[in-house]
C-alpha cells in the first residue's frame, strides 16, 4: 500500500475520532451548539486534510529532486586536488632544499615560504629540533609546533593541515626525511583560498540537503510535521468554532428557556443574552413581546375583574335602594306623627343624612355598573387638563393649583368627560392630601415611553403612601379616606386603560405622592 494512502487513512481516522470526541463534549450543553461546532470544525478540517497530504506528497517528491547525483562526490573530490595541490608545492621546495641548515630568511622569502621546521622523535612525541621563519610575526608558530604526538604526526604526514591565520591562511606540509620530520608552512593564494572557502560552503549545504531528506524521507519526518500542523489546526478551529457557535446558540438557548418559562406562565421573566445582529433584535422583540403579552393579561385581568365588580355594584346598588324608599317614607310619617321636640328632630336629621350618604353610595355603585365605553375624538389634551385645573384653583382648602404644559403638543384621540372625572378625582386626592398654603403641580409633556409620548403628572407635597397602600391603590373599594367608596381610582385607572394608556403612581411616607398618566 502506497505510504500516501496509509497515511490518508490515519489523519481520516484521527478527524473522525477528534470528532466523536467534540460531539459528545459539547452536547451536554446543547445539541444545537454541539452540531453547529462540529460543522464548523469539519469545514475546516475536510479540505485542510487532502491539501496537507498533497503539501506532503509534493516536499517528498521535491527532496529527492534536491540533490543531484555525483554532486557531494565532486564537491570531496575537488578538496582533495584543492590539498594536493598545496600538498605538492610543500614537497617540491622540500626536494629542492633537503637540508634545513642551509636556508636563511631570505632564501625562504624569494622561494614564498613562510617558515621550516624539523622535528624528532622521542618515544610517542616529536620534537621540534630546528625551526626558521622568513619573517618575526611567522616565527611565533614556534610555539605551537614545540611537540606534536605520534597519532597527531601520521595524519599530518598523510594529508598535511591548513593553519588560519589573520590576513591569510596558511598551509603545512609534512615529509619524513631520514629517522626525521620536516615541515614546511607557506601562504595560501588568496584565489585558492575563496575557491577552497565556495566549494567547502557548497559541500556543507549538499550535505545538510542530503541529511535533510533523509529525515524527510526515510523517517517520516515531514508526515509527522503534517500530523502536528493538522493536530493543531484542528484544536484551534474546534476551539474557534466552539466559540462562535456558542455566540450563536447561546442566546438561543436562552430564548428556548424563556419561551419554556413563558409556557408555565411565568410573565416576568426576560431574556437576559449578549447578542449583535439580528439575534440582538430577536432577543430585544421576545421580551417586548413577553411585556407586551404580560399587558395584555393584566388589562384582561382588569377587564374580567371590573366585569364582576360591575355585576356586584350592580346587585349592591339594587339590594341598596331598595330598603331606602320605604325608608324614607317611614321617616316623613314619623316626623309628621312624632312631636317636634329637640331630640326628635335632631335624630331624623342625622337619619336622613345618613340615608342621603347611603344613597351616594348606592348611586356610585350605578354609576360603576353603567359606566359607558368611552368615545374618542381627537382633542388637545393640555386644554381638557387646564379646564380640570382652574375648577380647584380657587378651591377653599387654600392649596395652590400650578399648570406646566409644555408646547407644540399633539392631539390625541380621547373621551373628554372621561379625562374630565379622572382629573378631577385625582386633583380632589391631591387637594385632600395637602396642607393649606402648599402647592400641587399638575404637568403636561413629552413622555418616549408612551405609545404617542404624552403624560400628565399630578405631584402633592402630602404625607405620601407606604407601599403597601401603594400596591392596592388601584383595587376596587380599597380606601384610606374616611367616608370614602374606593372607587374613584380603580375608575380611573380603567378609564385610562380604555384609552390605551397607564396609570403610575410613585410615592414613599413623607415625601408627597406623583400621579402619572402616560398616553
Amino acid at each position: 500500500m502506497p505510504i500516501i494512502v496509509k497515511w490518508s487513512l490515519f489523519i481520516l481516522l484521527l478527524a473522525f475520532a477528534f470528532s466523536i470526541l467534540l460531539w459528545f463534549r459539547t452536547r451536554r450543553v446543547s445539541r444545537f451548539q454541539a452540531r453547529l461546532t462540529l460543522f464548523f470544525f469539519l469545514f475546516v478540517i475536510i479540505p485542510l486534510a487532502p491539501l496537507a497530504l498533497f503539501i506532503g506528497q509534493m516536499v517528498i517528491k521535491s527532496s529527492e529532486t534536491l540533490l543531484i547525483p555525483g554532486v557531494e562526490e565532486s564537491f570531496t573530490l575537488s578538496l582533495d586536488v584543492f590539498r594536493d595541490q598545496l600538498e605538492a608545492r610543500g614537497r617540491h621546495f622540500l626536494r629542492l632544499h633537503p637540508h634545513l641548515a642551509e636556508l636563511d630568511p631570505d632564501r625562504l622569502r624569494e622561494q614564498e615560504v613562510s617558515y621550516v621546521g624539523e622535528f624528532a622523535q622521542q618515544d610517542s612525541l616529536f620534537l621540534l629540533q630546528r625551526f626558521l621563519a622568513a619573517t618575526a610575526e611567522l616565527a611565533l608558530q614556534h610555539n605551537r609546533l614545540q611537540k606534536i604526538s605520534a597519532m597527531q604526526m601520521d595524519q599530518l604526514l598523510e594529508y598535511g593541515t591548513i593553519v588560519a591565520e589573520p590576513g591569510a591562511d596558511l598551509f603545512e606540509a609534512y615529509e619524513r626525511i631520514d629517522s626525521n620530520v620536516v615541515v614546511v608552512g607557506f601562504a595560501i593564494p588568496d584565489q585558492m583560498v575563496i575557491a577552497k572557502d565556495r566549494v567547502t560552503t557548497a559541500l556543507r549545504s549538499v550535505r545538510t540537503l542530503g541529511l535533510l531528506r533523509d529525515k524527510m524521507v526515510e523517517e517520516n519526518v515531514v508526515w509527522f510535521l503534517i500530523i502536528i500542523f493538522i493536530l493543531v489546526v484542528a484544536i484551534v478551529s474546534a476551539l474557534l468554532a466552539r466559540v462562535v457557535s456558542s455566540g450563536l446558540s447561546g442566546p438561543i438557548r436562552k430564548l428556548t428557556e424563556g419561551m419554556q418559562k413563558i409556557g408555565a406562565g411565568d410573565l416576568s421573566y426576560r431574556v437576559e443574552a449578549k447578542a449583535k445582529d439580528e439575534l440582538a433584535y430577536l432577543i430585544e422583540s421576545f421580551n417586548r413581546m413577553v411585556a407586551e403579552l404580560k399587558m395584555s393579561q393584566e388589562s384582561l385581568g382588569r377587564a374580567e375583574r371590573a366585569a364582576a365588580w360591575r355585576d356586584v355594584a350592580r346587585q349592591i346598588s339594587h339590594e341598596i335602594k331598595n330598603p331606602l324608599t320605604p325608608i324614607e317614607f317611614s321617616i316623613y310619617r314619623l316626623e309628621s306623627s312624632l312631636p317636634s321636640t329637640a331630640e326628635v328632630s335632631e335624630s331624623l336629621r342625622i337619619i336622613k343624612e345618613e340615608i342621603a350618604a347611603i344613597r351616594r353610595i348606592a348611586d356610585t355603585f350605578s354609576r360603576f355598573a353603567k359606566m359607558p365605553h368611552a368615545e374618542l375624538k381627537m382633542q388637545r389634551l393640555s386644554d381638557v387638563v387646564k379646564s380640570s385645573v382652574d375648577l380647584f384653583q380657587n378651591d377653599a382648602s387654600g392649596v395652590r393649583m400650578q399648570f406646566h404644559a409644555a408646547p407644540d403638543l399633539p392631539d390625541v384621540p380621547l373621551d373628554e368627560q372621561q379625562i374630565r372625572s379622572v382629573m378631577h378625582n385625582l386633583l380632589k386626592n391631591a387637594i385632600e392630601a395637602s396642607a393649606a398654603g402648599s402647592n400641587v403641580q399638575v404637568r403636561v409633556g413629552p413622555d418616549e415611553r408612551g405609545a404617542r409620548g404624552i403624560k400628565i403628572e399630578v405631584t402633592d407635597s402630602g404625607c405620601g403612601m407606604d407601599e403597601e397602600t401603594r400596591k392596592r391603590i388601584f383595587d376596587p373599594y380599597f380606601t384610606t379616606k374616611q367616608g370614602g367608596s374606593g372607587i374613584g381610582l380603580f375608575l380611573a385607572q380603567r378609564i385610562i386603560a380604555d384609552h390605551g394608556g397607564r396609570i403610575l403612581v410613585a410615592s414613599a411616607p413623607g415625601a408627597g405622592t406623583t400621579f402619572t398618566i402616560i398616553f
